[in-house]
């Protein structure tokens, strides 16, 4: 019998497996529900991986939370940190300006989620160019093998430890650096700054994606979050594609995959993931929550890309009857048969007002029907 770990894997290389896998997060959820002291009997002083363990639900150590198999050391740039009123302020102090950024939690997310919601971007203008410029160029890219190392242990063969190589160099200044609407309008007010930005921030991904073929794991993730208005196929062929092309070249000759955190509105975008050479999509989150049908997106990428996901998250709450979720597992289990390149999760997470008796019962149905091949 297989483990979580070899189905996963066999099912990203499309290999043979015994039992569709199934690997999710848990993390929002449990995270909230630990803070707020309603954790679910019997589970009231168990960690998250002991209930997925007694769940059957295979562990999934999401990379872009948990520690990482690199470093990043700032040369010639102190760093200042406050924290208050909700708000925390962090101050890139360069030799050209201090670049600060702002980051607020929500009060309803305060129990569970591990960042807050950017209110204040580094760069603000034409004068943060330089100082932006600076900040990238010193900052060096260093292992950390030995600790993540640890952390692949930990989880074992329960789960697959998926390490976050980071966001695209032209997403990080739309995500992190500037927000999606200062960069559009600096691409068209100063082209030749945002693409030496680019190109620099390219560099470093280069460095982390050498590291990453000597990572102690078999699959990467590699970049997040798209999202088909924020980034139009346009867009995605400009300053996504090439990278995608490289980084799958950079992987595979050190025999790793390559994967996408694409849990987002992006049903016009999911040809162009198969075209750059992605070969796992990872929380995969269908309709309704999404334009995305899973049927169509199979029979799109056929045996090119494998599915990570496709249990819309929201289908866990009360705003869904059991006869309706029951039914949504059911189609879902239909559109992805006979199950290969099928790896069962959350899309893209358990939210904190989900029903935990539906946690259980998706437990129950894979594994009760989730052995392979699933029935057409």
């Amino acid at each position: 019998m297989m483990n979580h770990r070899d189905r996963a894997l066999a099912a990203m290389r499309g290999q043979p497996v015994d039992h569709i896998p199934f690997i999710a997060r848990m993390d929002l959820w449990y995270s909230f529900h630990r803070n707020q002291g309603t954790l679910p009997h019997p589970y009231e002083n168990s960690s998250l991986w002991d209930i997925q363990r007694d769940l059957g639900i295979g562990i999934f150590g999401f990379g872009a939370w948990d520690i990482s198999f690199y470093r990043l050391i700032y040369h010639n740039v102190d760093i200042t940190k406050e924290v208050g009123g909700g708000v925390t302020t962090t101050q890139y102090h360069t030799p050209y300006g201090t670049l600060t950024y702002g980051e607020k939690m929500a009060e309803e997310l305060k129990e569970a989620a591990g960042t807050g919601a950017r209110i204040e971007y580094p760069f603000k203008s034409a004068k943060d160019y330089d100082a932006l410029q600076f900040l990238i160029e010193h900052t060096e890219v260093m292992e950390n093998y030995d600790a993540y190392g640890e952390f692949v242990e930990e989880i074992g063969a329960d789960g697959l430890a998926l390490p976050f190589s980071g966001h695209l160099a032209a997403h990080q200044l739309m995500i992190n650096f500037m927000g999606y609407q200062t960069f559009y309008y600096q691409l068209h007010d100063h082209p030749a700054q945002v693409e030496a930005l680019i190109e620099a921030l390219t560099d470093q991904q280069r460095q982390i994606l050498k590291l990453a073929v000597d990572c102690p794991v078999q699959a990467i993730e590699v970049g997040a979050n798209y999202d088909e208005q924020m980034t139009p196929p346009p867009v995605f062929d400009t300053f996504f594609a090439p990278f995608y092309r490289e980084a799958r070249q950079m992987l595979s000759a050190g025999d790793k995959i390559m994967v996408v955190h694409g849990d987002g509105e992006m049903k016009v975008l999911l040809s162009k993931l198969m075209e750059c050479g992605v070969q796992v999509v990872e929380a995969l989150t269908p309709k309704p929550m999404t334009s995305i049908d899973i049927a169509e997106t199979r029979r799109l990428w056929k045996d090119r890309v494998a599915m990570w996901g496709g249990l819309a998250s929201v289908v866990l709450t009360d705003a869904f009857s059991d006869e309706e979720f029951e039914g949504f597992m059911e189609d879902l289990f239909r559109a992805v048969a006979p199950g290969e390149r099928f790896i069962l999760g959350f899309g893209d997470n358990v939210p904190t007002d989900a029903l935990f008796r539906r946690i259980q019962r998706a437990a129950q149905i894979w594994a009760e029907l989730g052995g392979y091949p699933l029935p057409a």
